[in-house]
């Protein structure tokens, strides 16, 4: 008798509609916003290659973080390559539209707003990275092939850009709603489904955004900071916006100098160990490594790679072929869960005192500034600075000015944040970058854009041949709208 009612149960549990029987288990119909919104993110960090590429060995050499062992060719030392064009299309192909699926699937439900607004921070932080990449962009026409079959998208203007981002941030903040459902655990990697956090985010990236353009359009970042007066920003280390890599996802820094792929281009630049000692600063010991030689002498000393010296230039006859004398990047680094930084305190500290210093935004602008070095010398967690090493380089630091909180803005992103030290020196013209014989670079050589992808031209002519009629010529020179 239990053996046949087993059967009844079996066979009622296996009874399936027509329509069900024609679904193709392999093959779904729907996908939960969860899933698309953490794939989202961890293309929104970049491919392997397009770090390498990109990251590393452009900007990060461009800011001189990074030198090339063994010199560049003569005439080519802003070349790019084809990082430039894979970080295009892995960002709008990969991380945007997956961010704005997330968008498509949670509108009609009010429950689900907040996985909608959160998708919406990130798209605007997405495409922020873009704008200031390349200037002119697909923005409001993008992300249109599956709905509306539109695959020649315009390209918006970057005043515009900026705009629509900075009232998306607003709106979206406003709309998260503590009472609706949230990303569950793991599908939010940054801030796991915190609302209180992506708010803060969102305020912060507002700010960053209102200073980035407020040399071009100075009355509307002067407007939008008075609105943040009051507002929550990121306020310590464990808010900052960062993406955890892991096992599973490694940091890009790890896998590159592990594989012995790097090729002599990320060892620590003369230019920023020579800044660090001369500064006292026990972030030294962080981002470099004693040299070999020094080990061995007996008297421990860092040393970093000249930039900007022609591959046949007599400079390298100083240096020793096996690398020896010159300093390795800090162990700290080199951990395939070191943090991918996103926007940091120390980086919301140091837009507070610029904001305070022009008389945009209420507090001490000095305040600020200790505040933001303070942030990045205490995030390194075992990174061995001291409480006494902190206090004693706060007290000789030089007083706010723009330059010196530029420069240390610059410290804090070193081997994190390419991006917005690329942003920042083309913005500001800081820190004053020097060659090997300690002269000022050629701003004229400097790139200050990216261009855009040979792809743009064959695929969407008519809408690149607009964008370069309003901007400028697509080439490295032209400059983007806020560096003005």
């Amino acid at each position: 008798m239990v053996f046949s009612c087993g059967l009844i149960i079996t066979a009622a549990g296996c009874k399936k509609s027509m329509d069900e029987l024609n679904v193709n288990p392999n093959s779904p119909t729907a996908v939960s916003p969860d899933y698309l919104f953490t794939f989202s993110v961890v293309k929104g960090q970049g491919s392997y290659i397009t770090n390498a590429n990109l990251h590393y060995w452009l900007l990060m050499n461009w800011d001189m973080y990074f030198a090339n062992l063994g010199g560049v060719d003569a005439g080519k030392e802003y070349d790019s390559n084809d990082g430039k064009d894979a970080y295009w299309n892995e960002v709008y192909a990969q991380a945007l539209i997956n961010a704005r699926e997330v968008q498509r699937l949670t509108a009609s439900d009010p429950y689900l707003i907040n996985k909608n607004a959160i998708a919406r921070i990130w798209e605007a932080y997405l495409f922020s990275r873009l704008t200031d990449l390349y200037g002119d962009i697909p923005y409001s026409q993008s992300l249109q092939g599956a709905t509306s079959l539109n695959f020649s998208p315009a390209y918006d203007r970057q005043e515009a850009i900026y705009k629509s981002l900075l009232a998306a941030l607003k709106n979206a903040s406003n709309d998260l709603d503590a009472s609706k459902a949230v990303f569950p655990g793991t599908s939010d990697p940054i801030y796991n489904g915190s609302l209180t956090k992506w708010k803060q985010f969102a305020n912060s990236l507002r700010l960053r955004l209102a200073l980035r353009m407020s040399a071009a359009d100075p009355a509307s970042a002067q407007a939008e900071i008075a609105s943040l007066q009051g507002q929550s920003f990121i306020s310590t280390n464990s808010e900052s916006a960062i993406f955890p890599y892991n096992g599973d996802v490694r940091n890009p820094l790890f896998d590159l100098v592990n594989s012995g792929q790097s090729g002599g281009r990320t060892y620590p630049s003369k230019f920023l160990i020579d800044h660090l000692k001369a500064t006292n600063d026990p972030r030294i010991k962080v981002f470099a490594q004693y040299t070999l030689e020094s080990t061995i002498i007996g008297i421990p000393d860092y040393d970093g790679v000249p930039n900007l010296v022609p591959a046949g230039s007599s400079i390298w006859s100083n240096y020793n072929s096996d690398a020896s004398d010159v300093s390795k990047m800090g162990t700290w680094f080199l951990k395939q869960d070191a943090p991918g930084m996103i926007m940091s305190y120390a980086e919301v500290c140091f837009l507070k005192s610029e904001a305070a210093l022009k008389g945009w935004y209420s507090g001490d602008a000095q305040q600020f500034y200790v505040d933001g070095v303070t942030a990045n010398m205490q995030s390194y967690t075992g990174g061995g600075i001291t409480t006494s090493q902190i206090n004693t380089y706060i007290a000789a630091l030089p007083p706010v000015s723009l330059e010196n909180i530029i420069t240390q803005k610059w410290i804090s992103f070193t081997y994190q944040n390419g991006f917005e030290a690329y942003n920042e020196y083309r913005r500001t013209g800081f820190p004053v970058l020097k060659d090997y014989s300690g002269n000022a670079i050629n701003a004229n050589a400097y790139p200050n854009r990216l261009t855009y992808p040979a792809t743009e031209l064959s695929l969407n002519s008519a809408n690149y041949y607009d964008a370069i009629s309003h901007q400028g010529a697509d080439n490295a020179s032209t400059k983007v709208w806020w560096d003005q």
